[in-house]
C-alpha cells in the first residue's frame, strides 16, 4: 500500500514538473544585498558584507531497492566575509604603523638636519670619519701654514740665529708653507710639509665639541685640550700634545715640513751641534673649525690653529724664549 502511494505521488508530481518545463522544483534562492568594499591604506580592495544563499532543492530519486522516493532539501550558503568593523580596524592599525614608521624617519632625519644635538663623541667621530675620507680619496686641496712671532728674547748665540731658529720653526711670514696638493697624491713631499692625515682627537683629549648647520654645510668646532713636550738633552724626552691628533702633520724627529715642532723635533735637528740642548714647550688654546658637507660628509674647509710657548737652553751657554701663534688652513678641495 505504501508503495502504491508512493508511487502515485511521484506520478502527480512528473505531471507537475511536466508543466513547468522541467524534472526539478524550482529553486528558491535568497540572496543578502550586493556586498560593499573599503580601501585600505595600502590601496586594496576589501569585501565588507557577508553574502548568504538560501535554495530548496527537491529530487525524485530511486534507491537501492528500486523504489522511488522524493527528497527536498533546503541548502544555506555562507560566502567568506570581512565586516566593516574588521576593515576599519586593519585601516586604523595599518595607519598607526605607517604614523609611527614616519615618525621614526623624521626622528632620524631630525638629527641629521639638526647636528646641534650631537654628543661630544658623535661630533669627534664626525670628524674622524672626514679626515679619513681626504686620506682614503685624496681628493687635492691647498694648503697654507703661517706662524705669527708672539715674542723671541735669546742670549747671544740664540739671538745670532734667530733667523735661523724661526725658519725652521716656521715663524714669520716670510716662512709660510702655501702649496697646492695634486688630486690623487695628499701629499707633494717626504716631509709631510702638506699632509692632512685622519683625526685621532679622543674625548680626553678636548674639552669641547659641538656642531650646526650651516645651509648646506655642518660646521664643526673643536677646542683641544693644552699639550706638552720636554727633552733634557736627549733624556726624559717626553710628548703629550693633543693637538697633535687634530689631523695636521707632526710627530717626533726631525721634518722640515712638520706642522707642530716639539721639542723631540728640535732636539733631534740640533743634537749634532747642542747634544746637551733643553727644552720645555707648551701648546694652547688648540682649535679645529671644520666646514663639512652635510650629504656627502666630504670636507670644504679646514683651519686648525694653535698658541705655543717654549724654553731653550744649553745652546753654547745661552738661552732662549719664544711664544708663537700658528694657524693651518685646508682649503680649496677638488672632490
Amino acid at each position: 500500500m505504501k508503495k502504491l502511494l508512493a508511487m502515485l505521488m511521484a506520478a502527480a508530481m512528473l505531471v507537475s514538473f511536466a508543466a513547468c518545463g522541467g524534472d526539478k522544483a524550482p529553486e528558491e534562492t535568497t540572496a543578502a544585498p550586493e556586498a560593499t568594499t573599503v580601501e585600505n591604506v595600502a590601496g586594496d580592495v576589501e569585501e565588507t558584507e557577508a553574502e548568504v544563499v538560501t535554495e530548496v532543492v527537491t529530487e525524485i530519486v530511486t534507491n537501492a531497492d528500486g523504489e522511488t522516493e522524493i527528497v527536498t532539501e533546503i541548502v544555506t550558503k555562507e560566502a567568506e566575509k570581512s565586516t566593516k568593523d574588521d576593515a576599519k580596524k586593519t585601516t586604523k592599525e595599518d595607519a598607526k604603523k605607517t604614523t609611527k614608521e614616519d615618525a621614526k624617519k623624521t626622528t632620524e632625519a631630525e638629527k641629521v638636519e639638526d647636528p646641534s644635538s650631537w654628543s661630544k663623541a658623535e661630533v669627534l667621530k664626525y670628524y674622524q670619519d672626514a679626515t679619513a675620507k681626504v686620506v682614503a680619496q685624496k681628493p687635492g686641496y691647498q694648503k697654507t701654514r703661517q706662524a705669527t712671532d708672539n715674542g723671541y728674547k735669546a742670549g747671544a748665540v740664540l739671538s745670532a740665529f734667530k733667523g735661523e731658529v724661526f725658519k725652521f720653526l716656521g715663524i714669520g711670514s716670510e716662512n709660510k708653507f702655501d702649496e697646492k696638493v695634486a688630486k690623487g697624491t695628499n701629499t707633494n713631499d717626504d716631509q709631510c710639509g702638506d699632509y692632512l692625515r685622519k683625526s685621532t682627537l679622543t674625548e680626553g683629549d678636548v674639552s669641547q665639541a659641538k656642531a650646526v648647520k650651516q645651509g648646506s654645510n655642518y660646521v664643526i668646532t673643536i677646542n683641544v685640550k693644552a699639550g706638552t713636550s720636554q727633552t733634557e738633552g736627549g733624556k726624559n724626552t717626553k710628548t703629550n700634545a693633543p693637538i697633535d691628533k687634530s689631523g695636521i702633520c707632526a710627530g717626533n724627529t726631525d721634518r722640515g715640513g712638520y706642522d707642530h715642532k716639539t721639542a723631540a723635533i728640535v732636539y733631534d735637528a740640533l743634537d749634532d751641534i747642542a747634544s746637551g740642548l733643553t727644552m720645555y714647550e707648551k701648546s694652547n688654546n688648540g682649535k679645529v673649525v671644520a666646514t663639512i658637507d652635510a650629504a656627502t660628509g666630504e670636507i670644504q674647509k679646514l683651519v686648525i690653529s694653535w698658541d705655543a710657548s717654549a724654553e731653550i737652553s744649553k745652546v753654547y751657554g745661552s738661552e732662549a724664549t719664544l711664544a708663537a701663534s700658528t694657524t693651518v688652513t685646508y682649503s680649496n678641495f677638488g672632490w
